[in-house]
C-alpha cells in the first residue's frame, strides 16, 4: 500500500498521475453529478410538478453534507499512519464515489414517494459521504507534499487543472454535447437510460482515479513528524530512505518566532509552542486558526468564489442558454442552446486552459495576492460586458472570454496562498491545523453549493419573477458583486512577505534548536 513515489523532491510520474490525471478522472465524475443531479431528476414529470421537493433537497442537504465536512476534516486531523493522514482517504473514498455516482441516477421504477426517498438518499450518500471525504484529502495533498516554495507553487497550478477542466471541459463543453445525445431519445425512459449509462462510465473512471492520486502522491510534511519507536524520525514512508534526528518527543515547550511585520523580525513577537507528541483539541485547533486573519480571509474568498461559480455552473448556464439562446445564427451557422452552452464555455476555457503556462511565473514575479486582486478586475468587466447584452451571442462571447481570463488566477494559484497560510499557522501556533482548516473549507464549499442551488430554484420556479432576468442576474451579476467585495478583503492577505522566513524558524524547531 506504500506510495509509488520515493523522491524527496516532486516528480514528474508524481504530477502525472497523483496531481493531475487520477484527479481529473474524479473531478470530471463529481462536478457533472453535483452540476446535473437537476437536470436528471427534472426528467421525471412527476417530480417536476413537485417543485418543492427540488428546492428543499439541496437546501435539507446542506445539514448532513456540513455535519460530514466537519466529521471528515476532524478525522483526517487526528489520523497519523505511514500512508500520511489525507491519503488513506483518498483511497476509501474509490468504492463510495463509485457506488454513489450509480445509484444516484440509478432510480427504480417505483411509486413517487419512493423515488422521493430514493433520490434523496443516494444523493445524500454521494454529497455528504463520498464526495466529502475524497474532497477534504485531496485539497489538503498540495500543502502536505512539500514545503519547497516553488514545486508547492507548480503542484498548485497543476492540481487545480483537472478542477477546471472538470468544471469548464467536462461539466460545460463536453456533458451539453453529451446532453444533445441523451435528449434525443425518443421518450423519457430511454432518456433515463442514457442517463445511467454516462454516469455509470463517470464512476468507474472516478474509482480509478482515486487509485492512481492514492499510489503517486506522497506527504512528505506529515512524513517529518512520523517518529519511529528507536527515536528516528522517519521522512519517507516507501523506501528506505530515512534520516536520523532527535525525535521530537525530546522538545519540550519551547519558544518560536510570530508574526512580524516583515521577514527579517518573524521572532519579534514570542508564541509557546506544544511538543510534538502532544495534538491540541479539535476546539482548540479551531479557536487557534479563527484568531489569525489570514486564515479568515482565505475563508472569505472561498466562500463568495465558490458561489460564483455555482452561480455560473452546468445546471445554471445549461438554464442560461436554453432562456436566451434557443436558436442561435452565427458565423452562418444554427446553434441550439445546448450547442450555445458548449461554444460559451469553449471560448471561456480557452484563456482559462492557456493561463496555466503563464500565471505562476507572473505569480512569482507580481505576487500572488497582486495576480488575485488582477483577476477580480477583469471578471468585473466581464459580467459587465455580458450584462450589456446578454442575447446577444457576439457580446457573449466577448464578455465570456474575459470572464475566462479572470478565472486564471483563483483555479490555478489560490490553494498554494492557502498552502502559505497553513505554514504560516504552523509558525505562529507550534503545530499544524491542516486537518480543521480543511474540513472548514469544504465545509464552506458544501454549504454554498447547497444554498447555491436553492436559492436559484427558489427564485427561478417563482411565478412572479421572469426566467431570464433570474437567470441573468445569478449567472452574471452576482460576480460583479462578490469580487468588488474580494477586492478589498484579498488586499490585506500578506503572508507571502514573511512566508520564507517562517518556514526556516519551522525547520530549526524540527532540529530542536529553538
Amino acid at each position: 500500500m506504500n506510495s509509488r513515489t520515493d523522491k524527496q523532491k516532486v516528480t514528474l510520474r508524481e504530477m502525472i498521475f497523483g496531481y493531475f490525471l487520477g484527479p481529473l478522472l474524479v473531478l470530471a465524475m463529481t462536478s457533472v453529478a453535483a452540476s446535473y443531479y437537476l437536470t436528471f431528476y427534472r426528467t421525471y414529470d412527476d417530480i417536476v410538478n413537485q417543485r418543492v421537493f427540488l428546492t428543499m433537497l439541496p437546501l435539507l442537504s446542506v445539514i448532513p453534507m456540513a455535519l460530514s465536512n466537519i466529521i471528515i476534516g476532524i478525522l483526517v486531523g487526528k489520523t497519523r499512519t505511514k500512508q500520511g493522514k489525507a491519503r488513506p482517504y483518498i483511497l476509501m473514498a474509490a468504492p463510495l464515489l463509485l457506488a454513489s455516482g450509480i445509484l444516484v441516477f440509478c432510480i427504480p421504477y417505483f411509486s413517487l414517494g419512493v423515488r422521493m426517498v430514493w433520490m434523496a438518499v443516494t444523493y445524500n450518500l454521494f454529497a455528504a459521504i463520498a464526495n466529502p471525504i475524497y474532497g477534504t484529502s485531496h485539497y489538503l495533498m498540495v500543502s502536505l507534499s512539500t514545503r519547497d516554495l516553488d514545486q508547492r507553487g507548480r503542484l498548485s497550478v497543476i492540481s487545480n487543472i483537472p478542477a477546471v477542466a472538470g468544471n469548464g471541459l467536462i461539466s460545460s463543453i463536453v456533458m451539453p454535447l453529451i446532453l444533445g445525445w441523451i435528449n434525443s431519445a425518443s421518450g423519457n425512459d430511454v432518456t433515463q437510460n442514457r442517463w445511467q449509462m454516462v454516469m455509470t462510465v463517470f464512476a468507474v473512471l472516478a474509482f480509478v482515479g482515486c487509485v492512481l492520486e492514492y499510489f503517486f502522491t506522497r506527504e512528505r510534511i506529515t512524513e517529518e513528524d512520523i517518529v519511529e519507536p528507536g527515536g528516528e524520525t522517519t521522512y519517507s514512508s516507501s523506501t528506505k530512505e530515512f534520516q536520523t534526528d532527535k525525535t521530537r518527543s525530546n522538545i519540550q515547550e519551547s519558544q518560536g518566532g510570530s508574526r512580524g511585520k516583515n521577514s527579517d523580525s518573524v521572532v519579534a513577537q514570542r508564541t509557546s509552542v506544544k511538543s510534538a507528541s502532544v495534538v491540541p483539541s479539535t476546539l482548540e485547533q479551531l479557536k487557534a486558526a479563527a484568531s489569525d486573519s489570514y486564515w479568515w480571509i482565505i475563508i472569505i474568498f472561498y466562500l463568495l468564489y465558490q458561489a460564483g461559480v455555482m452561480f455560473k455552473g452546468g445546471y445554471v448556464f445549461n438554464i442560461f442558454c436554453h432562456e436566451f439562446f434557443q436558436e442561435v445564427h452565427i458565423f452562418g451557422m444554427t446553434l441550439t442552446a445546448d450547442m450555445a452552452q458548449s461554444v460559451l464555455a469553449l471560448i471561456s476555457g480557452i484563456p482559462l486552459a492557456a493561463g496555466m503556462l503563464f500565471i505562476w511565473p507572473l505569480a512569482n514575479h507580481f505576487g500572488k495576492k497582486n495576480m488575485i486582486l488582477v483577476g477580480c478586475v477583469i471578471s468585473i468587466v466581464g459580467s459587465i460586458v455580458c450584462l450589456l447584452a446578454p442575447d446577444n451571442f457576439a457580446v457573449m462571447l466577448v464578455g465570456q472570454t474575459l470572464k475566462g481570463l479572470s478565472s486564471v488566477p483563483g483555479a490555478y494559484i489560490m490553494m498554494a496562498l492557502f498552502a502559505d497560510v497553513l505554514d504560516h499557522l504552523e509558525a505562529k501556533l507550534g503545530y499544524r491545523v491542516d486537518g480543521i482548516s480543511m474540513s472548514v473549507y469544504n465545509t464552506v464549499l458544501t454549504v454554498v453549493n447547497g444554498l447555491a442551488v436553492a436559492v436559484f430554484n427558489f427564485f427561478y420556479d417563482n411565478p412572479a419573477l421572469a426566467g431570464k432576468a433570474v437567470t441573468a442576474f445569478f449567472f452574471l451579476g452576482f460576480e460583479i458583486i462578490a469580487h468588488g467585495i474580494l477586492i478589498i478583503v484579498v488586499s490585506f492577505l500578506n503572508v507571502e512577505k514573511k512566508i520564507k522566513a517562517e518556514q526556516e524558524l519551522i525547520a530549526k524547531r524540527k532540529k530542536g534548536q529553538l
